[in-house]
C-alpha cells in the first residue's frame, strides 16, 4: 500500500509542475498576440478603406496570420485549465474567449466580401478595358472619315490637327505635309492608323483567363480558410456567463435575438404591471449585445 505522505508529496509536485506549465504558456499566448498585432498593423497602415485592392490586401494578410491569435486563444485555454485556481488566467481567458466571439463573426464576414471584392474588381477592369477599346475605335473612325472626306493635302492636315488627341496621335511632317501627293498622304495615315489599333489591341484586352482563373483559385482558398477559421474561433471563445461555447450557441442565436426583440407583458402581481412591459426591445437587444463585449475586469472581493 502507498504512503500517504509520498502520495501528497507527489501531488504538490504534480501541482506545482502544472502552475509553472500555465504561467508559462499565459506568457507564449500573450507574445502571440503581440506579434500578431506587429505584423498586422504595419501590414494594413496606413488605411484605405474605400480601396479594393487594400481591402482584398488586407483580407489576405488576416487570414495568412490567423494561425497565430488562434494558436494564443489554445494555449490561454490550457493554461486556464491547468491552474483552475489562478484567477489572473481565468479572467485573461474570459476575455480573450469574449473577443473570440468578434474574430469569429470577423472571418465569417470575409466569406461575402472576399467574393464581392473578386467579382467588383473583375466587372471593373472589364468595363474599363470595353471603354477604352469604344473610345479608341471611335477615335479611329474619326480619322478614317476625317482621310477619306480631306479634299487637298491642306484640308486633311487641318483635320488631322483637330482631331489629335492624348489617346491617339498621328505623325506627319507638317513641312513637306503639302508637297506629297494627296493619295499617298492617306495611304500613309491610314497605314499609320491600323499600326496603332494593333499596338493598342495588344496592350489593353480583357484579362487573361488564366489570370483570372488563378484569382478564383486563391478566392476560394480565402473563403474555405476564413469558414475554418470562424469555426475554430467560436469553438473558442465564449460570452459572458454562458456555459458552453460560443459555437454551440450558433444556432440558436438567430432565434434568441428573435425572441429579445418582442415586447414582454408583465405578471400578474409584479411591480409596474399597468405599464404592460418589462424591458423595451431596444433594451434587450442592447443587453444581449452587451453580453458579447469582454466588459471590464472586476477585482476579486477583499477577504
Amino acid at each position: 500500500m502507498a504512503n500517504p505522505e509520498t502520495v501528497t508529496a507527489s501531488d504538490r509536485a504534480d501541482i506545482y509542475g502544472a502552475t509553472v506549465l500555465a504561467d508559462r504558456l499565459g506568457i507564449f499566448a500573450v507574445a502571440l498576440i503581440v506579434v500578431y498585432l506587429a505584423g498586422l498593423l504595419t501590414s494594413i497602415l496606413p488605411p484605405r478603406i474605400l480601396d479594393p485592392v487594400w481591402q482584398l490586401s488586407a483580407i489576405k494578410v488576416f487570414i495568412e496570420s490567423a494561425a497565430l491569435p488562434l494558436l494564443s486563444l489554445g494555449l490561454i485555454h490550457l493554461a486556464a485549465f491547468l491552474a483552475p485556481h489562478d484567477n489572473r488566467l481565468k479572467r485573461r481567458r474570459e476575455a480573450m474567449a469574449r473577443m473570440a466571439i468578434l474574430a469569429a463573426l470577423g472571418f465569417l464576414l470575409i466569406i461575402p466580401l472576399q467574393s464581392y471584392l473578386v467579382w467588383k474588381t473583375y466587372t471593373d477592369t472589364k468595363a474599363s478595358v470595353t471603354t477604352q477599346q469604344s473610345e479608341f475605335t471611335a477615335k479611329a473612325e474619326s480619322i478614317r472619315q476625317a482621310v477619306e472626306l480631306s479634299s487637298s493635302p491642306q484640308d486633311l492636315q487641318k483635320r488631322l490637327q483637330a482631331l489629335q488627341g492624348p489617346g491617339l496621335r498621328i505623325r506627319f511632317d507638317q513641312a513637306n505635309f503639302s508637297a506629297i501627293p494627296l493619295a499617298l498622304l492617306k495611304q500613309q495615315i491610314l497605314s499609320q492608323l491600323n499600326q496603332s489599333e494593333g499596338r493598342f489591341k495588344s496592350t489593353i484586352r480583357d484579362p487573361d483567363q488564366n489570370a483570372v482563373e488563378g484569382v478564383i483559385r486563391a478566392s476560394l482558398k480565402t473563403i474555405i480558410s476564413a469558414a475554418a477559421f470562424a469555426v475554430a474561433f467560436a469553438a473558442g471563445a465564449q460570452r459572458n456567463r454562458s456555459p458552453v461555447p460560443f459555437l454551440v450557441e450558433v444556432p440558436s442565436l438567430p432565434g434568441h435575438m428573435i425572441r429579445s426583440l418582442r415586447p414582454r407583458r408583465s405578471r400578474p402581481g409584479q411591480g409596474n404591471a399597468g405599464t404592460g412591459f418589462l424591458k423595451s426591445p431596444s433594451r434587450r437587444e442592447e443587453e444581449l449585445f452587451m453580453s458579447l463585449a469582454p466588459p471590464e475586469d472586476e477585482e476579486p472581493p477583499a477577504p
